[in-house]
């Protein structure tokens, strides 16, 4: 199989790690672990679409990976190699795929697709994401009942009880060899979506949590073997940081061996250094791009081990094939997941992109902008892309294309927010996303020159640039940050006032916190949050999908509401950072 090429090996022998009242019997046990991350819903490597308006379809209609690629690798290792294994999931596997947005919310009374992909596949061990719990908790504790593997989450704790809502860890025995995997879910969690989806359910922080987890396994189960299985990015070994703190974990929590990390989408196999202690972290892409794999090997003499030589790569699935027998034993549920997904929904009379968002007014974030101004009666909307590059052409919209207009399952809130704060909220956003031009030579937008990925190419994440509607307003790219932002009036006309207390439509992951918009931008504590929500409304995507059956069709227009200034100079700057990300 392909390995990345910065495997890197590590052995560690004569190394006594924890003493176990279980003698095992002496020999040499050899381990395959193997994990996999934010699959987003990638059950099956074909496309539901037939006349999808996107242009992110893909050329013979077919993802590069999937978890049917996994499965032929995974039942490949198990019946040809001698070694034993243990499956895992990271987590953030119940959004970004029309394959579970049906088993969330359309069919809810057949078993769940993804509890029964995680069953045919044997899985050992499953992690709490942020966006399964983003499905609500019909959904997550209908997982929960349906799928054999325990579904982790240690530092989710049950407010009635005190105990973990989910199961915290689980010990997996392979010939004697107790492994620990020990599970944890994203702290922010509350920062991002909705109450209502995990009401009764407090978060504590991830190294906090471990500390006591990691000890109470060794205590009372003496395991040979402890892996922190995250759903969190990588971070640094020198922050502890509350969304990314895999690094840090391996660096600063005594007892473990092997870190897989998730959350960020990113790719690495490395060995971190807790004091002189060599740990792994792994993390695996996305969407089932890779495998994370540590491979163990474990000597074991007069009952006690004596060393534990490990070895961390991913092994990529882009050039694994589909497994046949998978995609036919799941073909029902497939098909049923395709006729969902090609029901017609309306038409959209103009093509949008959302290439044009970072530039200025555009169709795109304009239309969600009016979607919920209308359906709110707010002031002002607040609305990022949500997709880094889509676009959606004219023409018939099936249920495919909503979910690639608006991916997420975000509600629509109204908050009230004074003009200063909105003003503020607004020089924040910007300050990720502009540059300060000395120049006409200098990019208008803050790029990360080289970076790979839909997340890699700007400097900032391109879901938190926020523009606003409601208000007319210019942007000026040579000033710095906080001083960016001029507001001329409401776009109705009237003055706009700094104590003036104004409605404004929101998502929900953006009231909640999410991208410290409201905290940082704003200046509103976290506390407060919930005091300044007037009023909660329904799904966006839903929203849109009633005023395509109530319409018929939709015709995009740009507000024009704000520009970049001034005009001569980010003219030319538009164009070089246009081709930079889009290299056209």
């Amino acid at each position: 199989m392909k390995k990345i090429n910065f495997i890197l090996l590590l052995i560690i022998s004569s190394l006594f790690i924890h003493s176990c009242s279980e003698k095992v019997k002496d020999g040499v046990y050899l381990i395959d672990i193997y994990a996999t991350n934010d699959l987003h819903g990638r059950l099956f490597d074909t496309l539901y679409t037939e006349n999808s308006q996107t242009t992110q379809i893909l050329q013979n209609r077919v993802h590069p990976y999937s978890l049917s690629a996994v499965s032929t690798f995974i039942k490949d290792a198990r019946s040809n190699s001698d070694r034993s294994m243990v499956l895992l999931d990271m987590g953030d596997h119940l959004q970004g795929d029309n394959s579970v947005f049906y088993y969330n919310f359309i069919d809810t009374t057949s078993n769940h697709i993804f509890a029964e992909v995680m069953n045919y596949l044997e899985y050992d061990a499953v992690v709490v994401g942020n966006h399964d719990i983003e499905a609500g908790p019909k959904v997550y504790n209908k997982i929960v009942r349906e799928m054999k593997a325990p579904y982790l989450a240690a530092n989710a704790i049950d407010e009635k009880s005190g105990k973990p809502y989910f199961k915290p860890y689980t010990i997996i025995k392979r010939e004697g060899i107790k492994i620990a995997i020990i599970g944890m879910t994203n702290p922010n969690i509350p920062k991002w979506l909705s109450p209502d989806l995990w009401k009764g359910i407090k978060f504590q922080e991830t190294v906090e949590s471990l500390e006591y987890w990691v000890d109470y396994v060794i205590s009372k189960e003496e395991p040979h073997l402890i892996v922190a299985a995250l759903h969190a990015g990588l971070g640094t070994t020198e922050e502890n940081s509350l969304e990314n703190p895999a690094r840090f974990v391996a660096s600063n929590v005594d007892g473990i061996d092997i870190v897989f990390a998730a959350h960020d989408h990113r790719s690495t196999a490395e060995v971190v250094y807790n004091g002189d202690r060599p740990v792994w972290v792994m993390e695996g892409g996305s969407r089932g791009s890779s495998l994370s794999h540590a491979s163990i090997k474990i000597g074991v003499s007069d009952g006690i081990i004596v060393s534990k030589n490990i070895e961390g790569a991913l092994i990529s699935m882009r050039e694994i094939e589909p497994d046949k027998e998978y995609n036919n034993y799941f073909k029902e549920s497939f098909n049923n997941i395709k006729e969902f997904t090609n029901r017609y929904v309306g038409s959209l009379t103009k093509s949008i992109t959302t290439r044009d968002a970072y530039f200025g007014s555009s169709e795109y974030i304009d239309m969600i902008h009016t979607l919920q101004l209308e359906n709110s009666g707010a002031d002002i909307s607040f609305v990022a892309p949500l997709s880094m590059d889509v676009t959606v052409k004219a023409g018939d919209l099936n249920f495919q294309d909503l979910l690639n207009i608006y991916p997420y399952e975000n509600q629509l809130y109204v908050m009230e927010l004074t003009g200063e704060e909105i003003k503020n909220y607004l020089e924040f956003s910007y300050s990720k996303w502009v540059n300060k031009m000395e120049g006409k030579d200098a990019s208008l937008l803050l790029l990360n020159i080289g970076g790979r990925g839909d997340r890699g190419r700007f400097k900032n994440i391109f879901f938190n640039f926020d523009s606003a509607a409601g208000l007319i307003y210019e942007v000026d790219a040579t000033k710095g940050d906080g001083e960016r932002i001029v507001i001329f009036s409401e776009s109705n006309g009237q003055s706009f006032d700094l104590q003036k207390r104004y409605k404004v439509a929101i998502s929900s992951y953006r009231a909640s916190g999410g991208g410290d918009m409201l905290e940082l931008g704003a200046g509103i504590p976290r506390e407060e949050l919930e005091g300044r929500v007037v009023e909660r409304l329904s799904d966006i995507r839903e929203m849109l999908y009633n005023k395509l059956k109530r319409d018929g069709s939709i015709t995009p227009e740009r507000l024009n509401n704000w520009k970049f200034v001034p005009e001569d100079l980010v003219k030319g700057a538009a164009v070089r950072d246009y081709k930079t990300l889009f290299g056209e």
